[in-house]
């Protein structure tokens, strides 16, 4: 099908129906508790906001989380290279570095790429996953520009009980989880450990000739092995004590072209890897002094661990590349219930990154203390959120962002809602101390400053019985952008600068509907990335993205398909690579067996779509991507 055609297919039940998104096929209204850091219910928040439940995460054909992620409007992720391989995370146009990444809370981030490694962590621990695109800086602080992903690891929940998964797919990919969890009295725990081993494919899909090619034609596989634990228990009913844990280890191969320091002889023929290790763990108390009080106390670090093996051809050797990033987080946030008049949330956050390198950076480490405040009100068809948080960040000026919510009740069941935000980030390690390097052409500025975002947002939410409608459309504009300026002189060590603006604009359109046994969900998003000075489009940005997803459940059959369309797009900032657009098709089913057995499929890009989503902009080269593809599998999971 062709790409036009494909998007034009998947908006047509939009264009009839209005649009939204539900992640449930019967319409709940979750509790969400990124949006305001307090349990809120969903049809009460005025921010653009999307639940994955379990359940919605073992139903979805993807199997990764980026690939879960980028099913969702105004959520890109590109991909160098397959399963394991790291990519881009686009939310609303922003960069990757200006959305907060939480899992249970916390932190896991690289303050040397400013990124999280969210391609490692398996879905299989996941329990519940919370998107909020926009700008929360307001509560979470620097890098919150884009919006703010939080993942929940696995809970246990009723009388304990064991559960299994297995399951075997294309390019020899293997993948299992055990674990063992529920509730006992009033103690709560859940403990998994996982594994998934691919063959995967070469990083690259075309050789493009020259000294720096790095195409290797062979098999980049990929491992990750993990494990996840949480326990919680309550004394009396005032008090909650618990603890959590989170430990990934994965190991990627890929494909690089090894040079010499004066680049004279290079070469791909080398089995260039790299090892990944994502730790986090944390202990909280929990308390209620008086009915309209909750307090929390939560302490706890985070590690991310990189290792990169990588070849000198003149000597020959192998080197390794070495970047650790540890975070001590403590956060103190107090929730006070007003009755009639709202809720209160009052919060104090401390946290401090440590960079351990091979590079010898100048600056190793980096504090910060903040205060938060958030107020939510309700008053008879109008609603308002308003929150406000100053960061003193070491090293940099104390920054205040904020944030202001207005909602109205048109009709029953209708909302419309605007939004005023302020956010902000602030440079990485990478882009401040990298020492001065000839190999790279690169050193850090620690000159910069940081860049701000301010973004206006109007939206309109439909919800009545089993159907659910929104709009969301927003302009976000950054000033001070980072960009990379080469130098033109000796020694060429080009650095980071503040000299951009770029204007981000767009609109979100969703739908989701529940017709006896059939459900529906469908989507389309529209997005406009520019450079202010240059006038041109942010690169791998795709305008116009759009999904349509039908299920059917009939006794113990739950089956469906999934039809994604990409428009094409602008692989550089200079706009001279223009990438074509695709549309994708995949088909999922499960067949529920008896004593909490059940077994389950999905094939994905079932018409073997030959696509370009990432060119190497340096090197010309295609990153590949996965063909028609199987997975079948088999799950134990009494209710």
């Amino acid at each position: 099908m062709r790409p036009r055609l494909t998007i034009l297919a998947v908006l047509l039940p939009t264009l009839f129906v209005s649009a939204a998104h539900a992640q449930q096929l019967a319409i709940l209204d979750p509790v969400v508790v990124t949006a305001t850091r307090t349990e809120t219910r969903a049809n009460s928040l005025l921010s653009d906001v999307t639940v994955f439940s379990r359940e919605d995460i073992q139903a979805a054909p993807q199997a990764t989380l980026p690939e879960l992620l980028g099913t969702l409007p105004g959520v890109q992720f590109v991909s160098t290279g397959g399963v394991g391989a790291s990519g881009s995370l686009f939310i609303r146009g922003t960069n990757s570095e200006h959305s907060v990444i939480l899992v249970d809370g916390q932190r896991i981030s690289s303050a040397t790429l400013g990124t999280t490694a969210i391609e490692h962590i398996p879905l299989e621990l996941v329990e519940r996953i919370e998107v909020v695109r926009g700008p929360v800086s307001s509560l979470y602080g620097a890098d919150a520009i884009g919006g703010v992903i939080q993942i929940f690891t696995r809970r246990g929940e009723g009388a304990p009980t064991p559960s299994l998964s297995l399951g075997y797919g294309r390019y020899n990919t293997t993948a299992g989880s055990a674990g063992y969890g529920g509730s006992i009295g009033g103690t709560r725990f859940d403990i998994r450990a996982g594994w998934e081993h691919s063959q995967a494919f070469s990083t690259y899909r075309n050789a493009v000739g020259g000294s720096f090619d790095p195409f290797n034609r062979d098999r980049d596989p990929y491992r990750n092995e993990n494990l996840s634990a949480q326990i919680s228990h309550r004394v009396g009913g005032a008090l909650e004590l618990g603890a959590q844990i989170l430990h990934v280890n994965a190991q990627k191969h890929f494909d690089a072209a090894n040079c010499d320091a004066f680049f004279i002889t290079c070469t791909a023929a080398y089995d260039n890897r790299l090892r990944q290790e994502l730790v986090s763990y944390s202990g909280f108390v929990r308390v209620k002094p008086v009915d309209s009080w909750t307090s929390l106390l939560k302490v706890g670090q985070s590690r991310d661990r990189l290792r990169s093996w990588r070849l000198d051809p003149s000597v020959p050797g192998e080197f390794v590349d070495r970047f650790t990033t540890t975070q001590d987080q403590v956060s103190w946030q107090n929730d006070f219930s007003l009755g009639k008049a709202g809720k209160l949330m009052a919060a104090y956050d401390w946290r401090n990154e440590r960079v351990g390198s091979t590079q010898p950076f100048t600056v190793h480490s980096r504090g910060n203390n903040a205060l938060v405040l958030g107020y939510q009100g309700w008053f008879g068809p109008h609603s308002l959120q308003v929150s406000a948080r100053r960061d003193d960040i070491e090293r940099f000026e104390p920054r205040t962002s904020s944030s202001l919510a207005y909602g109205y009740e048109i009709a029953t069941g209708l909302r419309g809602r605007a939004a005023l935000g302020r956010a902000y980030h602030v440079p990485t390690f990478n882009q401040l101390y990298w020492p001065a390097d000839p190999i790279n052409f690169f050193q850090g500025n620690p000159n910069l400053r940081v860049e701000r975002g301010f973004n206006r947002e109007l939206g309109l939410n439909y919800e009545h019985g089993n159907t659910q409608v929104g709009l969301s459309a927003y302009y976000n504009r950054v000033t001070d952008l980072l960009n990379f300026v080469p130098a033109l002189s000796f020694p060429f060590l080009g650095q980071y600068e503040n000299i951009g603006r770029a204007t981000l604009k767009g609109a979100s359109l969703t739908y989701s509907q529940t017709l006896g046994n059939w459900h529906l969900r469908s989507g389309f998003d529209y997005l406009s990335a520019k450079d202010d000075g240059t006038d041109k489009a942010l690169q791998r940005r795709v305008p116009r993205t759009a999904n349509l997803e039908i299920s059917y459940r009939l006794a113990a059959w739950e089956t469906g398909v999934q039809v994604l369309g990409y428009s094409g797009h602008f692989n550089n900032n200079g706009n001279t690579q223009w990438l074509g657009g695709y549309g994708l098709t995949n088909v999922y089913a499960t067949y529920r067996l008896s004593g909490g057995w059940s077994i389950f499929g999905k094939a994905n890009n079932v018409f073997d779509r030959k696509y370009v989503a990432l060119r190497d902009a340096f090197n010309g080269n295609d990153y590949s991507v996965p063909g028609a593809s199987l997975f079948v599998g088999l799950r134990y999971q009494p209710k």
